[in-house]
């Protein structure tokens, strides 16, 4: 018969790390207790980056660009630094770690639930003065002292107690504490990045990684306390990761805090993060905002996204917040007494590109999140071609989930690569991962004729085309989202109708205004004025000035009446569009008529003008308009076809510009 084995008490508290012991409290700031220690670097295993540990989903997204790690100096702290150090001293200050404790669903517990306070005897160590959180969350042992041997004290269950500082214990439970790096996240990642290289494995040998632990001793739930580990680590994460360094790409409008564009982008990602199918995908995927070289913030790098989070701020700061339209576009004055009772002083009817850093800005934020971030995610996710990317990237993450169903590795790799917002393929460092997200690019199909939607000058002209409609629309008081729903559905009717290439750089009206060949001509303020202008012309397309009108007196914004009124706006608007790109386009084929003459006349008369230009500069002109303008009527008939409108009403219009 089998004996019965004796209890045992189950260790919870199975990792034991010995430091020294401290406290850091102002007057008036909450108790932070810390502990100043060091491990080899074999056991990195026991520290977290916030960007692993917690779930992305449950992340603001202003905390998730504080979290953000540049692999970048991932790489280069590992490969100049770390594996540089012959014949050197090489050195990294302590990382710091917040200890935290995590709930039944992995997120971050507000509050302890219980703390106490005992006096414990321990074989090896005598009398401790031992604090033990949430029952089986961790524990600290600080070994008594007499006031002959120490000088420091601490009041401990309402007894002041001499204790010794420099052999403090901390006993945690690796299944509910955890440690989180605050500040040294790029360090800790550097030596993993070694650690996975057998060859340069050997690097690190020597090598035992200073850390300081901290955590808020007081945050436990009892009557009367506001404390909570959720707003204390935000408070150190945010406090510690905010100081003076190098912002670049588009971290330089996303950690912009005093500026309106900025925050209604941030307010557009939080929203996009927040759109997401259980169990499936996240559409914060669909915008780029974690790429750190400047140069590439306007465009798009990968085939997946629909927009860049740079390109939505520049617009909205130059073309909104700037010109001072933001005061009546996000209806402030239906905020006047808000405004009055914060501050007086306020002028709401004057809100430039510049935060108050007051009140002011919560009641700014939401006129924000109620108008203007819905209208962007109606413009950035109702067009055909993006409903189309969207609707692709789904399916591959629907591919993507049951890969992972089915415990494939490399695609539970991917997702967890995926879940970090981690793209580039020189950050993603196991080959197997690497093969699923070709696999899974791959999946996704992407239709080329519809790249002209995705180009920064394009949709940058979206946004000021949808701020020049509602500009019209203030005197019926129609509001952002219901402008951008009707400004979709007019450019669905020409603009976006890819098989009809209104945009395309093959039409002899774009292609030295809006291209340059094959090339996308964005490069001047003229450039871009012609993006817009080219959508503002639309407005003289019938069926999408229609479909304009419809949808905003369908939604019962308009009586007929006041339809008939806008659509003549409408075409006000349009006409000045049509005329202002029409004499742009004119001037441009003169200067290309004079610059390439070969490729516009026989080689005998290019060589006369050659000659003429020496000798009768003004004759030269005169033959050289004469052609531009033939070109010219060829080009503005084509465009008046597409407008259905008569050609010599766009001719018109550029005489007038």
């Amino acid at each position: 018969m089998a004996k019965v084995p004796g209890i045992k008490k189950i260790v919870k508290f199975s990792k034991e790390i010995r430091g020294s012991f401290g406290r850091f409290k102002t007057e008036h700031s909450y108790s932070l207790y810390y502990l100043t220690t060091s491990i080899p670097s074999s056991e990195t295993s026991l520290l977290s980056t916030a960007s692993e540990l917690f779930k992305t989903d449950k992340t603001d997204f202003e905390e998730l660009i504080q979290r953000d790690i540049d692999y970048s100096r991932v790489r280069n702290i590992a490969n100049k630094y770390l594996s540089q150090g012959k014949d050197r001293v090489i050195f990294f200050p302590p990382l710091l770690a917040s200890l935290v404790l995590l709930d039944n669903e992995g997120n971050i517990q507000k509050q302890y639930l219980t703390y106490e306070e005992l006096f414990h005897t321990d074989e090896e160590i005598g009398e401790t003065l031992r604090g033990t959180w949430d029952h089986d969350g961790f524990q600290l042992d600080l070994p008594e002292a007499d006031e002959d041997s120490s000088e420091r004290k601490i009041l401990w269950n309402g007894v002041e107690k001499h204790y010794y500082d420099f052999a403090a214990m901390l006993r945690i439970n690796p299944r509910r504490a955890k440690l989180v790096v605050l500040d040294g996240q790029h360090r800790l990642e550097a030596i993993r990045l070694i650690q996975k290289n057998e060859d340069q494995k050997p690097i690190l040998s020597d090598i035992e990684i200073p850390i300081c632990i901290v955590w808020p001793p007081d945050a436990v739930k009892r009557d009367g306390s506001n404390e909570l580990m959720t707003q204390d680590f935000r408070e150190l994460f945010v406090r510690i990761n905010s100081e003076p360094k190098r912002v670049s790409g588009h971290f330089i409008a996303l950690l912009k805090d005093d500026s309106y564009s900025a925050m209604a982008t941030r307010r557009l990602a939080d929203l996009f993060k927040s759109i997401n199918l259980p169990g499936s995908w996240n559409r914060l995927h669909l915008i780029e905002w974690n790429t750190r070289e400047d140069e590439r913030v306007e465009v798009r790098t990968r085939d997946f996204s629909v927009t860049t989070i740079s390109i939505v701020a520049r617009a909205l700061s130059e073309h909104l917040f700037s010109q001072g339209l933001a005061s009546e576009l996000l209806f402030l004055e239906e905020k006047s007494e808000e405004f009055q009772a914060v501050d007086p002083e306020f002028s709401w009817d004057g809100v430039l590109d510049r935060t108050q850093k007051t009140k002011i800005d919560d009641i700014l934020k939401n006129q924000i999140d109620t108008y203007l971030v819905k209208a962007l995610e109606i413009l950035f996710r109702k067009p055909s071609p993006y409903q189309k990317l969207e609707a692709a990237l789904n399916s591959a993450f629907e591919k993507l989930n049951n890969k992972v169903n089915e415990n494939n590795s490399s695609f539970i790799g991917l997702k967890k690569t995926l879940d970090s917002y981690i793209y580039k393929e020189d950050e993603i460092f196991e080959e197997s991962t690497k093969s699923a997200y070709s696999d899974f690019k791959n999946w996704i199909t992407y239709d080329q004729k519809d790249r002209i939607y995705f180009l920064a000058v394009f949709q940058q002209a979206l946004i000021r085309h949808f701020l020049n409609i509602a500009a019209v629309a203030l005197t019926y008081d129609i509001r952002l989202p219901g402008v951008a729903e009707a400004t979709i559905l007019s450019l669905e009717e020409l603009v976006l109708v890819s098989k009809d290439r209104f945009l395309g750089s093959e039409r002899k009206y774009t292609r030295r205004t809006l291209w340059r060949n094959e090339n996308v001509n964005f490069g001047s303020i003229w450039a871009k004025q012609a993006w817009l202008d080219i959508l503002g012309s639309t407005l003289l397309h019938k069926q999408s000035r229609s479909a304009l009108v419809k949808s905003l007196k369908d939604s019962q914004y308009l009586d007929q009446h006041q339809a008939n009124e806008l659509d003549e706006k409408l075409i006000e608007m349009g006409i000045k569009h049509a005329g202002a790109y029409s004499a742009r386009l004119l001037d441009e084929l003169k200067k290309e008529t004079k610059q390439a003459l070969d490729d516009f006349f026989p080689e005998d008369k290019a060589n006369q003008l050659r000659i003429l230009k020496e000798t009768n500069k003004k004759e030269f002109n005169i033959q050289i308009s004469k052609k531009a303008e033939a070109r010219h009527l060829d080009a503005i008939t084509e465009l008046s076809d597409q407008l259905g409108v008569k050609t010599e009403e766009l001719l018109n219009d550029t005489d007038n510009s």
